[in-house]
C-alpha cells in the first residue's frame, strides 16, 4: 500500500501591523495575489494579499477587524482566494462578505464554492439583442424604460421611497421573470439590513432572493469585495440556472470609497482628489460582469451617491460611464 503524504500547510509569520495592514514573511512558497491568509488563536482574522513586496514577504488588507494580532503570530496561506457560496440554498438568506449567513438561521448546507475574482463574459457569450426590462411600474417602463442586462442608476435621498420601489420591482420580477433577486448593500447603515430584510419577507418575495450586506461598521476590506461575493452568486444563476437576475446595489459609490480606503492604507500615490489611481480598471472589473448572454441576464439596479452633488467628480463621471439609464426619486 503507497501511502500518500498530505501536502504541506504553508506558515508565515507577521512581521507588521498598522490598522488593516498585514505585513507576513513565507520562507517556502509566497502566496499568490489575492491569496487570503488566516491568523488569529482561532483563524478568525482573514487576510487577502494584494502586494508581494519581495521573494520572502507579502503586504495584504485585513478584511477582519485586528484586534489581538501582533507580530510573530503564525498566518496560515490558505492556498486560495477569497470565495463565495452559489446555489438553490442561497436563496431567501442573508449573508456577509465571507459567505455566512447572518440571519440567524440554519447552517448553510449543499453549496458550492467559488472565487469572487471572475472574469467578465467574453464578447462571444454576450447577447446583441436590446430588450426593455419591464418592471411593471407604468411610470418607470414608459418614461426612463430599463435595458434588459443594463445597468440603471438610482438617485434619492432617505425615506423617499427607495425600498418601496425596489420592493415591487423585486416582487414583479419574481412573479413575472421566473427570476432571482440580489440584493447588495455596500457601506451602508446597519440597521438598513435588518429593514430591508423585514419588508421583504412580509411582502413574499424572500424566497427567491439572496442578501449580501458589507455595512459601514465593517474594514474597508470587506466593503471592498462584497459587491463582488453578490456578482458571484448572481452570475451562477444566469450562468448554470439560466434564470434573469435583478442585481441592486446600494450604494456604488461606497464601494469605491473603500477602494480609495484600501489604496491608502496600502500606501498608493492618490489620483485626483484623493481617489485611487486604479479606479476606473476597479470599477471596469466589477460593472463588466453585469451583463447579458444568451442564456441568461443580470439586470442591475445601482444606487448612486453623488458627492456634494458634483457631477463631475471623477467617482461620478466613472460611474455614469457604465450605467445605461438613470432615474430620480
Amino acid at each position: 500500500m503507497i501511502r500518500r503524504s498530505l501536502p504541506a500547510v504553508n506558515l508565515g509569520v507577521v512581521t507588521a501591523v498598522r490598522g488593516s495592514v498585514v505585513d507576513s514573511r513565507f520562507e517556502d512558497h509566497l502566496p499568490a495575489i489575492y491569496s487570503v491568509l488566516r491568523a488569529g488563536a482561532d483563524r478568525q482574522i482573514v487576510i487577502e494579499v494584494l502586494a508581494q513586496q519581495d521573494e520572502h514577504h507579502v503586504r495584504g488588507i485585513s478584511l477582519t477587524p485586528t484586534q489581538g494580532l501582533a507580530r510573530g503570530m503564525a498566518v496560515e496561506d490558505t492556498g486560495g482566494p477569497l470565495k463565495a457560496p452559489v446555489g438553490e440554498a442561497v436563496l431567501s438568506r442573508m449573508f456577509d462578505v465571507f459567505g455566512d449567513p447572518i440571519d440567524r438561521g440554519t447552517p448553510l448546507s449543499g453549496v458550492e464554492w467559488r472565487s469572487v475574482h471572475r472574469a467578465p463574459p467574453s464578447l462571444t457569450r454576450r447577447s446583441t439583442k436590446s430588450e426593455i426590462f419591464e418592471t411593471g411600474i407604468k411610470v418607470i417602463d414608459v418614461l426612463v424604460p430599463l435595458e434588459r442586462g443594463g445597468k440603471a442608476g438610482l438617485f434619492g435621498g432617505a425615506g423617499v421611497g427607495k425600498t418601496v420601489l425596489l420592493t415591487e420591482m423585486i416582487h414583479n420580477m419574481i412573479g413575472h421573470h421566473a427570476g432571482v433577486s440580489i440584493f447588495c448593500g455596500i457601506g451602508e447603515r446597519c440597521r438598513e439590513g435588518q429593514e430591508l430584510y423585514e419588508a421583504m419577507k412580509d411582502a413574499g418575495v424572500l424566497p427567491n432572493m439572496v442578501m449580501v450586506f458589507g455595512q459601514m461598521n465593517e474594514p474597508p476590506g470587506a466593503r471592498f469585495r462584497v459587491g463582488h461575493a453578490a456578482l458571484t452568486m448572481a452570475e451562477y444563476f444566469r450562468d448554470d440556472e439560466q434564470r434573469d437576475v435583478l442585481l441592486l446595489v446600494d450604494n456604488i459609490f461606497r464601494f469605491i470609497q473603500a477602494g480609495m480606503e484600501v489604496s491608502g492604507l496600502m500606501g498608493q500615490m492618490p489620483s485626483r482628489l484623493g481617489y485611487q489611481p486604479t479606479m476606473g480598471t476597479e470599477l471596469s472589473g466589477l460593472e463588466e460582469r453585469i451583463a447579458n448572454t444568451d442564456s441568461g441576464a443580470i439586470t442591475s439596479i445601482q444606487a448612486v451617491y453623488v458627492p456634494a452633488d458634483d457631477f463631475t467628480d471623477p467617482a461620478a463621471v466613472h460611474t455614469f460611464s457604465h450605467l445605461s439609464g438613470l432615474a430620480s426619486v
